[in-house]
């Protein structure tokens, strides 16, 4: 019965570590304007967030983020996501 048991044990762990190994980081980018410069960063963070989504991935973490003054405010976001 012990050696079903490790079997099965053995089994779970190298379908968790395969799964994981599946997964992919990528990097994703968002842009947005506005004319508060808040609202322009805030809004080119959700665009890169649905981005990942769009590929059915998770935000991981912000990479690099400006914002600079033209017309409007525009922003740009690029951040991690792991995707399956």
């Amino acid at each position: 019965m012990a050696m079903k048991k490790r079997s099965v044990v053995v089994f779970a762990s190298l379908l968790l570590i395969s799964s994981s190994a599946l997964a992919a980081v990528v990097h994703v980018s968002g842009h947005g304007q506005s004319y508060d410069p808040g609202i322009a960063l805030e809004d080119a963070r959700a665009d890169a967030a649905a981005e990942c989504a769009a590929q059915a991935g998770t935000p991981i973490q912000e990479v690099y983020s400006h914002v600079t003054r033209a017309n409007l405010w525009l922003a740009d976001s690029i951040w991690t996501c792991e995707v399956p």
